[in-house]
């Protein structure tokens, strides 16, 4: 039992936020930007799957560094990369390596004045881990993931927000994922960011059982928030950090966590 929730919990953390990065605005052709990023995640208790908190057992924690980069390889074009390293341990249990990695495209379909509007396809890559790890640093199977992107700018601020669907081969459910970010700046090097993210999985197709004989339940919902400020140091180099909470989940892991990002445009 103990096992099942620890795997449950792995929905909670999954997901990255990517597209706190580039979003539906993409970059400029030759321009390069990478960020580091360390994240820390804990949860205690797990959502069933009625939405009730329940214990789980143990202490479940997550510290990961994640490199990501994006490259404007055209006006319209944006290539986009990214590789954690995670520490992942529920009591005694501790696994430690690359999860998966994903890479990607963001091209704008529409860009005036006023919005742009994008499209993006993602390709994740598992790394050679094994499933039968405990805890799993992922679910072992190639995934895509594309969808629809829009950005828009006033004032002082901005949003960007995009939904999209995302497959796993041989894994038994798909996902609808979402999210909305808005950014203020309170003075030229001082900005706000937040962000809310939703996962949706769809529970299609037959159960089946991966590591440790454990059947993963595929229909988890989830909603989660991450606010945090970025400091602007020059026109190239900033500083984001901030806290994330999960506020919503049906058959996942009820967390939170910080992280801290250095970002870098060439």
């Amino acid at each position: 039992m103990k096992k099942f929730l620890l795997i449950i919990i792995f929905f909670a953390i999954f997901y990255p936020i990517k597209r706190i990065y580039a979003g539906a605005f993409g970059r400029e052709e030759g321009e390069l930007f990478i960020s580091l990023t360390p994240r820390f995640y804990k949860a205690d208790k797990f959502f069933d799957k009625n939405g009730n908190r329940k214990p789980i057992g143990c202490s479940f924690k997550k510290e990961e560094i994640e490199l990501y980069a994006e490259y404007g390889i055209s006006s319209k074009d944006t290539l986009i990369f990214k590789v954690p390293y995670q520490w992942l341990s529920c009591g005694d249990a501790k696994t430690s390596g690359f999860s998966d990695i994903e890479a990607g495209i963001i091209r704008k379909l529409v860009k005036n004045n006023s919005y742009v509007l994008s499209a993006y396809g993602v390709a994740i890559l598992p790394t050679g881990y094994s499933i039968h790890d405990n805890p799993r640093l992922g679910y072992g199977r190639i995934g895509l993931e594309g969808g629809i992107l829009y950005g828009r700018g006033f004032g002082k601020g901005f949003i960007d927000t995009g939904i999209g669907y995302r497959y796993y081969f041989g894994y038994p459910s798909d996902q609808i994922r979402g999210y909305l970010m808005g950014g203020y700046s309170i003075t030229k090097n001082f900005q706000l960011l937040g962000i809310i993210d939703a996962q949706i999985g769809l529970g299609n197709g037959k159960r089946k059982n991966l590591g440790y004989n454990i059947t993963l339940e595929p229909d988890y919902k989830l909603i989660q928030i991450y606010i945090g400020p970025r400091i602007l140091l020059n026109n190239n180099i900033s500083i984001n950090f901030g806290l994330h909470k999960v506020i919503f989940g049906r058959n996942t892991g009820d967390g939170a966590g910080a992280y801290g990002s250095l970002w870098i445009k060439f």
